[in-house]
């Protein structure tokens, strides 16, 4: 593997500046200062970090078009995403879920537990991570408050909340299940298809520790019973419902098959929500405009601020440290480089978020022009990582700040102390785990290879 980087220079007062506008960036997004009255944001600290990286000349403008061009198509994913997951919850899914669940449980407590990781998990696969966060916190909350009796604490209503965040952070099975996911194998031009491919595996074992890390810490805690006498749960529109899970249905489908039909994932996504667009505005009797005004577009700004900020460190050299390291790591072996990948993007996600150490892994992978087996295990690993790592740290996600502020908003705080207790040895766990099965995986592949 070559240990020199394409048209990167080494690191000096430009990387370092390109550095310190990424530590403000992150700073900012995070500590969310007041100025003049007005809180600054995680959109608008990236859209300043981004104004800093052109205006000092580290992102140059014919590079800040290239980094549109190769963003046009996750983004417009993301967007086509989001209005598919907010035309379903307008459609009661999300609702007629969790009222399920309830009633499936029985009044057991640990069933209950268990359903809401499931059926979570499931809604974190199809509709990504934050959408499983910002649309099933509430839900769950409400379901809580619903079924609870008044001998419960809150150290009894707790795991119920940590199993909606975990689903959140779990290694993404499907590449629409993260915007990370999205954007890095966008670089790659992985299809959806042979994503999903080499990480059903990694996500499943990255399921299976992760429930079992939460059952073993909150066992105790789970009630045994909880009382539930709601009536049976109805859709508030059925035909809207009913056609919301065909079309997102067909969606999926036309994800699956993007290998046979030539059909991109982005076109697909897209199709899907003009479609849905319509069938709301027909037969749903609602407004598109509404739809459209509830995408998070400060995610959006988030995530493409970010990356140019990152590619001003590209730019400047700093990824040249980071694709050294991954070339020492290759040199120790196809095992050592997945597993070193993974615990350094998750290092490096729980402290600085992971939208920028995705991409700042990407452009390390692709500029070392490695052979496309170890190409694609680095691409994977980091990927584990930047899934998992977030939920070392309460800072390493969106999904995770989301989360916080959602329960902050109803009166519940979580201490940071018990988050950073369970995530780092339940995150490093299933991170072994999701490495261990990528690596069977790659094994297979190096036997089978001519």
């Amino acid at each position: 593997m070559p240990s020199a980087l394409v048209g990167v220079g080494s690191v000096g007062t430009t990387g370092v500046a390109a550095f310190s506008i990424l530590a403000l960036t992150v700073s900012l997004s995070l500590a969310r200062p007041r100025v003049r009255g007005h809180r600054v944001e995680h959109a608008i600290a990236a859209a300043l970090g981004a104004a800093l990286s052109i205006a000092l000349g580290i992102v140059p403008l014919e590079l800040l078009a290239t980094a549109l061009r190769l963003l046009f198509a996750p983004i417009l994913t993301i967007v086509s995403l989001m209005v598919i997951t907010l035309i379903a919850e307008r459609a009661g899914l999300f609702e007629l879920l969790s009222r399920g669940i309830a009633a499936a449980a029985r009044g057991r407590g640990h069933r209950l537990f268990a359903y809401v990781f499931v059926c979570g998990t499931v809604t974190g696969m199809v509709f990504t991570n934050d959408a499983a966060v910002l649309i099933f916190t509430p839900l769950v909350f409400q379901l809580v408050e619903q079924v609870r009796t008044d001998a419960w604490e809150m150290r009894q209503r707790i795991p119920f909340y940590f199993a909606v965040l975990y689903v959140a952070n779990l290694v993404g099975a499907l590449v629409i299940s993260n915007p990370i996911n999205i954007v890095v194998s966008s670089l790659f031009h992985i299809s959806f298809a042979e994503y999903a491919r080499w990480m059903f595996l990694p996500a499943l074992a990255s399921i299976v520790v992760s429930f079992a890390g939460l059952w073993a810490v909150f066992r105790k805690d789970i009630p045994a019973r909880f009382e539930w006498s709601a009536p049976p749960a109805r859709p508030r529109n059925r035909r809207l419902l009913v056609f919301s899970a065909i079309v997102l249905a067909a969606t999926l489908v036309g994800f699956f098959s993007d290998s046979i039909t030539g059909i991109p994932t982005w076109l697909v996504a897209f199709v899907g929500a003009v479609v849905l667009l319509g069938i709301y505005a027909t037969v749903g009797g609602g407004r598109p405009g509404t739809i459209l005004r509830g995408v998070s577009w400060d995610v959006l700004a988030f995530v493409v601020g970010i990356f140019v900020v990152v590619l001003g460190l590209r730019h400047a050299g700093v990824t040249y440290e980071i694709g050294a390291l991954l070339s020492h790591l290759a040199s120790k072996g196809l095992g050592i480089l997945t597993l070193g990948t993974s615990l350094f993007a998750a290092g490096a996600s729980s402290v600085t978020n992971n939208h920028p150490t995705a991409y700042m892994m990407g452009w390390a992978i692709r500029d070392l022009g490695a052979e496309p087996l170890q190409t694609r295990a680095m691409v994977y690993a980091a990927l584990i990582g930047g899934d998992l790592g977030p939920k070392m740290l309460p800072i390493g996600s969106l999904a995770a700040l989301i989360w916080f502020r959602l329960l902050r908003d109803r009166g519940v705080q979580i201490p940071y102390s018990l988050y950073i207790r369970i995530g780092v040895p339940v995150t490093l766990l299933a991170l072994l785990a999701a490495v261990l099965a990528l690596n069977a995986e790659l094994a297979l592949a190096t036997g089978l290879a001519p």
